[in-house]
């Protein structure tokens, strides 16, 4: 746990007047039960799948191991196009336990135990990125009413628990494939970047690269990109102003235009970009010392492209890199259908008249209705252009009934109409996914003065120029040289509507359609990483010191009613919902898995096993 989360605690227990050993005890209590289902849960599905032997692709992951086992680092399987990472882990894990000699063959289970240690440390390291997130996203501020209670703790550990249970991920702990070693990489490289250890994630980010090509969009263009937002100014100019209002007062004043996501409409976005790149462009000289680290990124992975004559290692015919703006589609009803238990509030909102609504969930914003005609129309007619041209659907994808997705581009091509009838599911899946990031729509109103922050678009800020912008006294210090830990590039002030600013949504987007749309066949694996990002940043409905208070007073007398407070009163219960919902996809995959097998006609006696 980092310095700064423990001073934090050590605040927050000390302002409930709970001795603050007690209370770090409770935690550790908490954190250790969640844990304990994890692993048991991890090491059940462990062994349900050592009982099936090894898979079509992951035969050729074994196969390229057992080369690597006996010393034959030269010699590379003509099937497999993504880096030896897993592997040389394999090696080093392997022969740590003795277990791995000089052999000719070495037992499929003996490297699935690679992934399953992989799974073990990957909650630790969710932990640890989610809680320098929510450090930061408190600003470390010492207000009594400005604190988060105990149980926002602990719905953070559920929230780490979650994650990890997240279906497409935990089919793959207990095989022998490249995503799970791929994520805790990435995940070591967000935890060095928001610790600022340049050095350590540095050699992070390149050793993400040894697991998955698509890695470097993650640790070197969307870090990259964060690092630019948080170490230029933020303001918002006073007044009414155009985009090139915004462009122009950008360059003057130096400060990046940057609002709430949940003050923002479309316009606001197109203003953002603007502005970032006028800011970035005048403060170029400023910004590079600290895009050293991202540059050197770019700079060994672009070697390993001209050294190989391509992005993939192997079966380049089969992978050739293609534009497909249609994964752009695709990956938000993969969103929705996993996370509606966390999105569902949105929805509701969106469609259902604010008297049928129960009164916990309704809200008197209109910010969280659907977009305004003017946004839905040329949107959805961009989104209907991309399917109508750009709809790749490689020979794999309708060749292989092994996976679900086969049965989802069945369904979309078992009528012409059905794929553009999909694009207004698509439309709403993509406006609930990026709402969710500006926090949740039941929120109290704010003071007259946080109303005044909100418009001002600053933490803290000092008043500028008559006219010009407001902006960060922290951001500023920065840029005066002091050493001072920033937060993450967009977190809103913990005084106002939770949530994060539309860089947030932004650098996201652009990361995810880099990481996706060079990909002609589509697989719900691709888009692990990006609902991974996406679901770290999504904001928990924290109540104040205040109200926190005034939950601990008011005590359940009744069964009935701690339960209620267990489960929804006290405690956010879209997470209860998402992991119920997580447990059963879980359980309803693996038992397809093991209990559903089939043969093809051309392979007789030979098991074919439904997956991810």
């Amino acid at each position: 746990m980092s310095e700064g989360i423990l001073e934090l605690g050590d605040e927050i227990l000390r302002v409930q007047g709970r001795p603050a050993q007690e209370r770090r005890r409770q935690r550790r209590r908490h954190q250790q039960l969640m844990l304990a289902l994890y692993l048991a849960m991890l090491e059940s599905t462990y062994t349900a799948w050592a009982l099936v032997a090894g898979l079509a692709d992951e035969f050729f992951h074994v196969q390229q191991a057992e080369l690597y086992l006996q010393g034959r680092f030269t010699e590379w399987h003509p099937k497999i196009t993504t880096p030896p990472g897993l592997y040389l882990i394999s090696v080093i894990y392997l022969g740590f336990l003795s277990v791995s000699r000089i052999i000719d063959k070495v037992h499929v289970a003996d490297l699935r135990r690679t992934n399953v240690a992989a799974a073990g440390l990957l909650p630790f390291h969710v932990w640890s990125v989610l809680h320098e997130i929510v450090a930061w996203y408190h600003g470390f501020h010492t207000e009594n009413d400005m604190l988060p209670s105990m149980w926002s703790m602990i719905e953070l550990n559920h929230a780490v628990l979650n994650i990890c249970l997240f279906p497409p991920l935990f089919f793959f702990y207990g095989l022998y494939y490249t995503d799970v070693w791929s994520v805790l990489a990435v995940l070591t490289t967000f935890q060095f970047y928001y610790r600022n250890w340049n050095k350590p994630m540095l050699a992070a980010g390149m050793a993400s690269l040894l697991f998955r090509q698509t890695n470097i969009f993650w640790v070197a263009i969307y870090l990259g990109a964060s690092e630019v937002v948080r170490r230029l100014k933020r303001g918002r100019p006073e007044g009414v102003f155009t985009v090139l209002d915004v462009v122009e007062a950008s360059w003057q004043n130096s400060c990046v235009y940057n609002p709430l996501i949940s003050q923002a409409f479309l316009e606001d976005y197109i203003k953002f970009g603007l502005s970032l790149l006028s800011v970035s462009v005048k403060e170029i000289y400023q910004l590079f010392p600290h895009l050293k680290p991202y540059f050197g990124i770019l700079a060994a992975f672009g070697f390993f492209v001209l050294r190989n004559g391509g992005v993939v290692l192997g079966d380049k015919e089969n992978h050739v890199a293609s534009i497909h703006l249609a994964q752009i589609l695709y990956i938000w009803p993969y969103i929705m259908f996993f996370s509606f238990p966390i999105l569902y509030p949105y929805i509701l909102q969106a469609f259902v008249p604010q008297k049928y609504i129960p009164p916990p969930l309704r809200s008197g914003s209109t910010r969280h209705q659907l977009p305004r005609l003017v946004v839905a129309i040329p949107v959805m007619a961009a989104m209907l252009l991309i399917v109508h041209f750009n709809t790749i659907v490689h020979p794999f994808t309708l060749a292989d009934n092994r996976h679900y997705t086969f049965y989802v581009f069945r369904l979309l091509f078992r009528h012409p109409s059905i794929k553009y009838l999909a694009v207004p599911i698509y439309f709403i899946c993509a406006w609930a996914a990026i709402t969710g990031l500006g926090g949740l729509p039941i929120v109290q109103p704010p003071t007259n003065s946080q109303a005044n922050l909100l418009q001002s678009g600053v933490d803290r800020g000092n008043p500028g120029r008559a006219g010009a912008y407001r902006d960060n006294p922290r951001q500023t210090e920065l840029r005066r040289g002091n050493r001072v830990r920033l937060p993450p590039a967009s977190y809103s002030n913990p005084h106002m509507q939770p949530g994060h600013r539309v860089s947030t949504a932004v650098i996201w987007l652009v990361a995810t359609a880099l990481s996706v749309v060079t990909a002609p066949l589509v697989e719900p694996r691709y888009f692990i990483i990006p609902w991974l990002v996406w679901r770290l940043h999504m904001p928990s409905p924290w109540p104040t010191g205040e109200d926190a208070a005034r939950k601990r007073k008011k005590r359940a007398r009744t069964l009935g009613a701690r339960i209620k407070a267990v489960f929804y009163g006290k405690h956010d219960h879209r997470l209860w919902l998402e992991t119920a919902w997580f447990l059963f996809v879980n359980w309803a995959v693996g038992y397809v898995f093991l209990h559903r097998g089939f043969e093809w006609p051309q392979e007789k006696g030979k098991v074919q096993r439904f997956m991810w």
